[in-house]
């Protein structure tokens, strides 16, 4: 299903009339179609409603000028120290066409090498697929419940589906479960490294008047 937007038309760039933009809880953006770009702005909030429910790969109707166009996001500009979402680019697309796309995975379920003590670790984050824009995955679902120490789930172990064609390494290891790590053995010092043995008060005593003794011989 695609998304409708609302965006507006920028024809200031200084840097005052996009920070105001932002403080007013609008998305500066530029809208990339026919080898010519416009700049545009929109609602943070209900873009980012949009793509949470819809998915990141949703095609988005725009409507520019007076003109609506099909477009999907080419990219993300967010500051990870605000955790603020500050640009975004859009690319136009023919509904008609295959397109390449980045498809998150989402792992599911807690795996059974886990409960053993494996360590779980996750390489592969998306995964390229080419296909018509409508029939881009919103994401990749994969079940780890299964997965025993030194198991690994790989790009070709992905359900096949011929509404789209995964880009992808199939050789490529998308999700793992690792042998526990195990703790080094402290080492025993040796013999010369150990601390010198204390004498207590009566062995040091006895110690002098043996050596008083030897002396006087």
């Amino acid at each position: 299903m695609a998304i409708d937007l609302d965006v507006k038309v920028r024809d200031d760039f200084s840097r005052s009339t996009t920070r105001k933009l932002r403080e007013e809880g609008n998305v500066p953006a530029v809208f990339y179609g026919n080898g010519d770009s416009k700049p545009i702005y929109l609602d943070r909030i209900n873009f980012i409603k949009s793509i949470r429910d819809n998915g990141i790969n949703s095609v988005i109707n725009l409507s520019i000028d007076n003109k609506k166009h099909s477009a999907m996001v080419q990219d993300l500009q967010i500051d990870h120290l605000k955790d603020l979402l500050i640009h975004v680019d859009f690319r136009e697309i023919n509904l008609n066409e295959e397109t390449d796309a980045e498809v998150p995975v989402h792992l599911v379920g807690e795996p059974a090498g886990a409960k053993e003590g494996g360590v779980l670790q996750h390489f592969l984050h998306t995964i390229t697929v080419r296909a018509l824009p409508a029939e881009i995955p919103s994401e990749f679902e994969v079940n780890v419940e299964e997965l025993n120490i030194s198991d690994a789930f790989t790009v070709a172990d992905l359900i096949e589906n011929s509404s789209y064609n995964i880009l992808s390494d199939p050789e490529e290891v998308v999700v793992s479960v690792a042998p526990p790590t195990e703790e080094p053995e402290e080492e025993v010092a040796d013999d010369e490294e150990q601390e010198p043995e204390v004498l207590s008060d009566k062995e040091s005593d006895d110690s002098d008047d043996n050596n008083e003794e030897d002396n006087k011989e």
